[in-house]
């Protein structure tokens, strides 16, 4: 990897470390600030904090990468990743709810399928196996992160497809030849229970061999999730008002082998299963679901010298939904019904209390497995050439099938999609400051013929200041179940295409230090279009997917500014404005804000023991439509949600940590989202009192966020 000077990293925007919760690492800077800068690092206002190499480069060519360093994460006290992004990513937006166990991440405007998280190179996009979407994110342990670098702007370049909009990649911890204890435990509001751990250790004398096991365990009874006056007359009769109880256990173990200083190899396995609950009111009595999610990954890593560098990953996995869904008997004989075991008469159009499975969603045997399997391989070289510049170039294999019960009528025929790509990066003679990167990549695929995406990217620094762009295209294949479903309520489309991303941002941003007062900030603008956008119809016995032949046009601004007063007072605000809709409409599309407004204000005592920290976001409008042809539309936006946490840091190396965690502090009502359904299940339209086309058939109902709640967490090192 070629050096960079620390006033090319100097603090800026497009490459956002917040301080707030890593007093630790101020001071631990501040004693090493003429040390030479170690390799995968960027320097952040004097502090030098640990980033991929693909991170570090992004930022160098004129991307925005925001590193959320797992300090950060420890302040928030957050028991899942969608609670810590919804307060630390800048321009994300949580779809779905949280504490239901589904929830997926949105940037600038995106949806699902043009933001990829990945998890140590692992992507965790569902690729639509027969039933319900399988909700890699949720298996992700906030305990376990040692940081997260947020790509926004096109990426799909490196990352593969999906990542049109943005990419959140997730780092977990991992040995490093050093011996290390971590424990903790949690318990809290709705008698959420957590315990969590792992232990790293070296194997040889030598330290070339080590060794990480680590693992998880969360239970919730859960907040209420939706209002009981929202349930239909005849499911809530069913029993259909309950608790949605959440449990997630994830265990797994690492290797590190490092035989020469300039070799490594790592290799990981782990295995996460989440149960959770999800009835929707307007149909579903029970719906307990249980997701089994294994991935191995792995990877070398060998520089041959100083101008050439080669890194090699692989991963496979196997992720695998058992989905109960039962729906509520209704006596529908119109003179009347009789309860053969208490001989109870039951009136026409009433629910009898008891609920029947849908098919191949019922219990035990009767709960068919929807899945699917995975595996990639990436071979990336980086070439440096003094005076020259630099040369990124590899190949990337993904492959895909459904792996689902055989009673599900959905192809099991592998997907793969073959990537040859290319970034060069030229030094410029007449102006050795300014950063280039021109790229291209070919996908090759049976899906498809081939496909050309490209990305370029600049950064010129300006004294103090510096300008940044970059641009690149996208796409996303259709999901084999938006292909090939077939049920009572959803089927698929043989001829969906893919979906197509192109986007462009850029940036001004500055760094200024006055003593021990340091303030940055920077304000940029996007611009993305999605063609043959893939979306669902709403309010249809069945529903369907189709491509959208009219263009989705999401046009963004973006600002943000940090504070630092020395080492104890820190502020930070970020705004995103996305506007977002079909070309030749003015209506905001669904589930997408129009802003959101995300902070942080902290305060550490100069013993650096007491910790007090706030998190406030604020959500402008954002809606949600159905009903016959979408005509009905709700704002469930507008509003504002705080957060904090109290930490106290004892023992001679501050390594006993008490946490108080205050969620939603003022106890705001909100919607994490709005969701439609319809009223076939009730007495009135039983009876014929109520038809489907008529307004009241279609019934909305907020997915509740979660109240004022209290949480208390202990965790120790050693």
């Amino acid at each position: 990897m070629k050096k960079r000077s620390k006033h090319q990293f100097a603090y800026v925007l497009a490459a956002e470390v917040l301080l707030f919760a890593a007093p630790v690492h101020a001071a631990e800077a501040a004693g090493a600030e003429t040390a030479a800068e170690p390799s995968g690092a960027i320097v952040v206002t004097g502090e030098t904090v640990e980033a991929t190499q693909i991170a570090e480069e992004a930022v160098e060519y004129g991307n925005y990468v925001q590193i959320v360093a797992a300090e950060q994460i420890e302040a928030t006290g957050a028991s899942n990743f969608a609670e810590l992004a919804q307060f630390l990513i800048k321009g994300a937006n949580i779809g779905y709810s949280p504490d239901e166990g589904e929830y997926t991440i949105r940037l600038d405007g995106g949806g699902d399928r043009d933001t990829l998280v990945v998890l140590d190179g692992v992507p965790l996009y569902d690729r639509g196996p027969a039933l319900e979407q399988i909700w890699g994110t949720t298996t992700i342990d906030p305990h376990m992160i040692e940081r997260v670098e947020v790509f926004r702007g096109g990426n799909s370049l490196f990352f593969g497809s999906n990542g049109g909009i943005g990419v959140v990649s997730i780092v977990t911890k991992r040995p490093d030849g050093t011996n290390k204890v971590e424990l903790g435990a949690s318990y809290g509001s709705f008698n959420s229970r957590e315990l969590w751990g792992n232990a790293r250790g070296t194997l040889d004398s030598d330290g070339r061999i080590s060794a990480m096991v680590y693992g998880s365990m969360q239970n919730t009874d859960g907040p209420r999730l939706f209002n009981p006056d929202d349930f239909v007359d005849n499911v809530a009769a069913a029993g259909a008002i309950h608790k949605y109880p959440l449990n997630r256990n994830n265990i797994g173990i690492k290797f590190l082998f490092q035989p020469t200083e300039d070799t490594e190899i790592r290799l990981n396995g782990q295995y996460t299963q989440i149960e959770f609950d999800d009835a929707f009111p307007d149909n579903e009595i029970l719906s307990p679901n249980r997701v089994r999610y294994p991935i191995i990954d792995g990877g070398v890593t060998h520089r041959w010298s100083d101008k050439l560098l080669t890194e090699f990953t692989a991963y496979w996995s196997n992720p695998k939904l058992n989905n109960t869904e039962t729906y509520a008997e209704i006596c529908r004989q119109e003179e009347g019904c009789i309860d053969p075991s208490t001989g109870a008469e039951i009136a026409f159009g009433d629910a009898t209390g008891r609920s029947i499975p849908y098919k191949n969603k019922g219990f035990g045997d009767d709960s068919k497995v929807s899945a699917f399997m995975e595996y990639g391989l990436n071979l990336r070289n980086t070439l440096t050439l003094p005076k020259l510049g630099q040369a990124v170039f590899g190949v990337q294999r993904t492959s895909y099938r459904n792996d689902s019960d055989p009673v599900f009528p959905i192809s099991r025929d592998w997907t793969t999609t073959t990537g040859v790509y290319a970034d060069l990066r030229p030094t410029l003679p007449f102006s050795p400051n300014t950063h280039i990167s021109l790229a291209g990549r070919v996908d090759f695929s049976k899906a498809f013929d081939s496909k050309f995406i490209w990305k370029v990217g600049m950064r010129q620094p300006i004294g103090a200041f510096y300008v940044r762009a970059n641009g690149g295209t996208s796409y996303s294949l259709p999901k084999t179940n938006e292909l090939f479903a077939d049920s009572e309520t959803l089927v698929g489309n043989p001829n969906l295409k893919p979906e197509t991303t192109e986007t462009y941002n850029g940036a001004v941003g500055f760094t200024k230090s006055f003593g021990e007062v340091s303030i940055n900030g920077e304000v940029g603008i996007f611009h993305t279009d999605i063609t043959n956008r893939i979306q669902s119809t709403s309010g249809l016995t069945p529903n369907t997917y189709y491509n959208n032949d009219a263009l989705t046009q999401i046009r963004g601004l973006t600002a943000e500014l940090n504070l630092n007063i020395g080492q104890q007072w820190s502020f930070n605000v970020g705004y995103t404005r996305q506007k977002a809709h079909l070309k030749g409409s003015d209506l905001q599309i669904n589930e997408t804000p129009e802003y959101m407004i995300q902070g942080t204000a902290s305060w550490h005592s100069p013993d650096n023991r007491f910790h007090v920290n706030l998190f406030p976001r604020y959500q402008g409008p954002e809606y949600a439509t159905g009903g016959l042809n979408r005509s009905l539309r709700y704002n469930f936006g507008n509003y504002l949600v705080v957060n904090g946490s109290i930490a106290y840091w004892a023992g001679d190396e501050k390594q006993h940590r008490f946490q108080l965690r205050l969620v939603n502090i003022f106890d705001e009502k909100y919607a994490e989202r709005y969701g439609y359904g319809n009223m076939r299940y009730s007495s009135a339209f039983i009876r014929g009192e109520l038809s489907s086309s008529d307004p009241e058939y279609y019934k909305g109902y907020p997915f509740e966020g979660k109240p004022r709640s209290v949480f208390f967490s202990y965790t120790t090192s050693f």
